[in-house]
């Protein structure tokens, strides 16, 4: 599938990855919020699943604002330059010339077949 310049390039790329590992741990971090207060609530010693899951929220929210940081402090760089988007184009205006071409051939063969048949007819 053809994808548009600058779609899916590697700065939004960074930054979807960044966003994702951040929700990641926010909801692990939840989850130690969760487990917290169930300790607390049914006097049940979750301490260990709490602080593993906060282990694990932290460093997904450190490593995605790492990711996020990265990527907002470079520079948006499109993929093709005004070069490559110019020689582009000139290929497109000859392919598209010379279809024009053969359709205005292929349409002259049509009309003189079709005055032949009106004239055999």
């Amino acid at each position: 599938m053809a994808q548009k310049p600058g779609l899916w390039d590697g700065r939004r790329r960074a930054v979807t990855l960044g966003m994702i590992s951040n929700i990641i741990g926010a909801a692990a971090a939840g989850g130690a919020a969760i487990t917290a207060w169930l300790s607390t609530h049914w006097q049940t010693d979750l301490t260990q699943w709490t602080l593993v899951l906060a282990g694990i929220g932290g460093v997904f929210v450190v490593k995605g604002t790492i990711i996020l940081g990265i990527a907002e402090s470079r520079p948006y760089v499109p993929s093709h330059s005004d070069a490559d988007v110019q020689q582009s184009m000139r290929a497109f205006e000859g392919r598209l010339n010379s279809r024009q071409k053969a359709l205005v051939e292929r349409l002259d063969t049509l009309e003189s077949d079709v005055a032949n048949i009106r004239v055999q007819g």
